[in-house]
């Protein structure tokens, strides 16, 4: 079959913390309900007109003619997860994508392919992330509520990615806010606290660095510590951690989930404490100094 090349929806269905269930239950049973959840997101991929190309570990690579249709598949999938009935709660994280596709003998390539790789990578547990050029794809009627994220940079990747996270089910979040429009009104500070050192993040100093050499604005010198470790910098008045180490950085904020974030970056709100290389133990060592305390106001 002769290569061809299309405009489709790229979707990137991936099981999160699949190791844990690995660890949990034993290389069999693991195998045995991966392979059914990976069933499972098949049929459901196929039901909304949509055709799996190809599963890569614990995900499912899909395209779709119709981004809408994509969608509601990710929200179905979603969904399904949320009716499961395993042994260990297991969650999903998804990335869609739409763009230029070369599809040879069965298989899919391009940039486009990496995008919606990167995407799903960033995307948390139980999270339907999408691209700009996804959002901008939908039908004008279209009736999915989305909810602006941020801008990244990827890896082989030219240019900024603008992310929006799809809302599927009843969620606080109810009003949805464009952040570069929001951070024109607002000129918050972040406040990092870590034992007695108190490191201001503004529009004078917009950006920290946090590692284990002395060059770094804020230095932790553990082993599980990379060189520079992370950024936090304010954009505009949206704060973002940018991880570039090699255990991550865990975030805890004070009315939400942790958020792990690993060669990658994730906005910052409310008030929290950031732990860098680990993650929190159920009695922190107050001798270890890895933790910054952050507020935004």
């Amino acid at each position: 079959m002769a290569q061809q090349t299309k405009h489709l929806t790229i979707l990137f269905a991936d099981i999160s913390k699949s190791s844990v269930i690995y660890e949990r239950l034993g290389d069999q049973a693991a195998q045995e309900i991966v392979g059914t959840i990976l069933n499972r997101l098949t049929d459901l991929t196929v039901k909304f007109e949509g055709k799996v190309i190809k599963t890569v570990g614990d995900a499912i690579i899909s395209t779709f003619p119709s981004t809408d249709d994509s969608i509601e598949a990710a929200k179905s999938m979603q969904l399904a997860m949320s009716d499961d009935c395993t042994p260990l709660q297991i969650n999903i994280h998804i990335g869609i994508h739409h763009g230029p596709v070369v599809i040879d003998n069965e298989d899919i390539f391009g940039d486009a392919v990496n995008v919606a790789s990167r995407v799903v990578d960033y995307a948390n547990p139980r999270q339907i992330v999408a691209t700009r050029a996804a959002v901008k794809n939908l039908p004008e009627d279209s009736s999915h509520f989305t909810k602006y994220i941020t801008k990244i940079t990827a890896k082989n990747i030219s240019g900024e990615l603008e992310l929006f996270e799809i809302i599927y089910e009843d969620q606080n979040t109810t009003m949805v806010i464009d952040c570069r429009e929001l951070s024109k009104a607002i000129r918050s500070s972040l406040y990092l606290m870590r034992g007695d050192h108190l490191i201001v993040v503004d529009v004078q100093k917009p950006v920290v660095s946090i590692g284990r050499e002395d060059f770094n604005d804020i230095t932790i010198q553990y082993s599980w510590i990379s060189r520079t470790h992370a950024y936090i910098e304010n954009q505009n008045g949206v704060f973002m951690i940018k991880d570039k180490s090699t255990n991550g950085t865990f975030i805890y904020p004070q009315d939400a989930d942790p958020i792990y974030v690993n060669k990658g970056e994730h906005p910052l709100s409310g008030k929290g404490l950031i732990i860098f290389g680990r993650e929190k133990e159920h009695k922190m060592t107050s001798v270890l100094t890895d933790t910054i305390e952050y507020n935004i106001k």
